[in-house]
């Protein structure tokens, strides 16, 4: 086994980082204009810098990231060595994708790939996986020689005490052969899968979808995230934040600067917010795809950008949110201070972040992200209440700076005599 390991370990050229996931390796569209920009304006304004880097693990083939089991970084690669499948893929002309799997520590280093499981993976092309927050039930796609573009959902569980031994696999209801279905992704409550999808009903080509997973492990119906995610181009590889309050995806449509560029959404109760750009930082005019976070502010993402060595390398990210500090004064029409008045800062739908009340300065501070939705509420006695709007953009070196005048309303406290 140790020669095995060593063998496999020395076959991956230490270069690269980038994951490759359900995505069949030449399916990505290349027919779009890859210096196409739709809204230059709404580039670099997802409140998040980022720091992207090589890995050390890619090699002439193709690799995507696709999740974590444990201590291991499971990776979706077309490499050959080490692994079961023969034969080349007509259509990618490299070898049929598997799962392999790679130590991953405590700073996002991988190392030691080796094949993940020889249960799941076949003679055929393995797509993406996605585990459940406990980690005992495992969503994984995979695709027919005969179609190796046509990904199906199936689903297995952990056998109870051992060290990976995945049982019961079961296709699951919701595929089908007359379409695909590819990265799923189950959210950090376990309550949700989602997944990608070209059938009937879609915007575009591929659209995200979500099936609530019910009480008893069986998935509900499947729901289009509708036009405010999808576009008439091409959406894939939905991914969740651990908070559950912000929807990562890769898309072709939006305001991309090429191919593939990796956008966010806000989580709403009802609805999903207007999806933002991550910016020039990470995006790339190739296609960068399957976008994670393996730690509170540490990622991969993969991409076939200028530099990388196969046809999908995996890079790792640091990001960093962009603060602004927001203050002023609290005054009235003749400019006098008003102290004591309550201020809120609320997010777009009006949930309070923090409450402060004015001293004798009558002066507030707040910190908000960059580009973030966000309103100011004023309230004192004596006065009409005031909801401001936060312009949040990068500026002033970070500082913006808002007196907000109350208009008196002419009522008086009463004293009893």
């Amino acid at each position: 086994m140790k020669q095995y390991a060593l063998y496999l370990y020395s076959a991956f050229v230490f270069s690269t980082l980038v994951l490759y996931g359900n995505l069949s390796i030449n399916s990505l569209s290349n027919s779009q204009d890859k210096t196409q920009v739709n809204d230059q304006d709404n580039l670099n304004k997802s409140g998040m810098k980022f720091f992207v880097h090589h890995s050390k693990m890619n090699s002439k083939y193709s690799e995507i990231g696709s999740g974590v089991f444990r201590n291991k970084f499971i990776v979706v690669s077309s490499k050959k060595i080490g692994g079961l499948g023969n034969g080349v893929d007509e259509r990618t002309n490299q070898p049929y994708t598997e799962l392999f799997c790679m130590d991953l520590d405590g700073y996002g280093t991988l190392s030691n790939p080796l094949l993940y499981s020889r249960i799941i993976n076949t003679k055929n092309n393995e797509g993406l996986i996605a585990f459940t927050p406990d980690q005992q039930t495992m969503y994984f796609t995979r695709a027919m020689r005969e179609t190796s573009n046509n990904y199906q959902l199936y689903k297995t569980r952990l056998q109870t005490n051992s060290a990976g031994n995945w049982i019961d696999q079961e296709k699951l209801a919701i595929s089908s052969p007359n379409y695909s279905i590819e990265s799923p992704h189950v959210s950090a409550d376990g309550k949700t899968l989602y997944f990608a999808s070209n059938m009937g009903g879609t915007v575009g080509g591929f659209d995200i979808y979500s099936a609530e997973i019910l009480s008893d492990g069986t998935l509900g119906q499947p729901h289009n995230l509708g036009p405010n995610v999808n576009t008439a181009q091409n959406e894939k590889y939905p991914y969740t934040s651990p908070d559950g309050e912000s929807l990562y995806f890769s898309s072709e449509g939006h305001n991309s600067i090429g191919g593939y560029d990796v956008f966010v959404s806000a989580i709403k109760e009802s609805y999903l917010g207007t999806p933002r750009h991550l910016g020039t930082d990470i995006n790339s005019t190739s296609n960068d795809i399957s976008f994670k976070f393996i730690q509170e502010d540490k990622g991969f993402i993969s991409s076939d950008r200028e530099g990388s060595i196969g046809s999908f390398d995996i890079f790792r990210f640091k990001s960093q949110i962009v603060y602004q500090d927001i203050k002023g004064l609290i005054v009235d029409n003749t400019n006098a201070p008003i102290p004591n008045a309550n201020i809120f800062l609320m997010d777009g739908e009006d949930n309070i972040i923090e409450r402060q009340i004015t001293g004798s300065d009558s002066g507030y501070k707040f910190k908000i992200q960059a580009y973030g939705d966000y309103k100011l509420k004023v309230m004192k006695f004596g006065f009409e209440p005031l909801v401001f709007d936060i312009n949040a953009t990068e500026s002033n070196g970070g500082l913006i700076t808002e007196n907000l005048e109350l208009v008196s309303n002419g009522a008086t406290s009463v004293t009893d005599n």
